[in-house]
């Protein structure tokens, strides 16, 4: 129901993730005014950073793939959003070298706008840009909840013919948005 989903759309405000420059990208605007109003839930406004990345397999055993992964996922009152996650080992590499080949493709990066839609306890990230359009392109649902003040996303894919329950554990690194 639209009544239970939020639809937000990108302003022009100039994002940059990755190098990228979005504020010539013909993006639509809401006045400041509108600053907080723009979400059902304005508990997940602001930036977060990522606390932990697992999976986990039906049998019930968990791993963390990208060891201790550093991320950060923004949501703005407006309805925008961006968020990237690398392997730890990604960003070890000297001035002038590359990163370990192993770990070169173990990234994500897009930004897009977002919906909440609190009746299924889903977010909905649509992407506009990605460098990992592979594996982060389109509208990506992901369930999610608030714990012990984090903010908990899962969802799930199929690896290798096995459901694989993917969570990321976010905690807040700005000032939340007040009314």
């Amino acid at each position: 129901m639209v009544s239970q989903s939020v639809i937000c759309r990108m302003t022009s405000t100039a994002v940059v993730l990755a190098g990228l420059d979005m504020s010539s990208a013909g993006a639509q605007t809401r006045p400041d005014s509108m600053a907080c109003a723009a979400t059902a839930d304005t508990s997940i406004v602001g930036t977060w950073e990522l606390v932990s990345l697992s999976w986990t397999t039906p049998d019930g055993r968990s791993v963390l793939p990208w060891g201790n992964a550093p991320g950060r996922l923004t949501y703005d009152s407006n309805g925008n959003m961006m968020g990237i996650i690398m392997h730890e080992r990604r960003n070890v590499a000297q001035i002038g070298s590359t990163a370990d080949p192993e770990t070169q493709s173990q990234f994500s990066a897009y930004f897009g706008t977002y919906r909440i839609d609190t009746a299924n306890g889903l977010i909905v990230h649509s992407v506009t840009g990605s460098l990992n359009g592979a594996n982060a392109s389109g509208e990506l649902r992901r369930s999610f909840k608030m714990e012990d003040g984090m903010l908990v996303l899962g969802f799930t894919v199929d690896r290798d013919g096995v459901p694989v329950t993917r969570r990321l554990v976010w905690k807040r690194i700005s000032t939340p948005c007040v009314k």
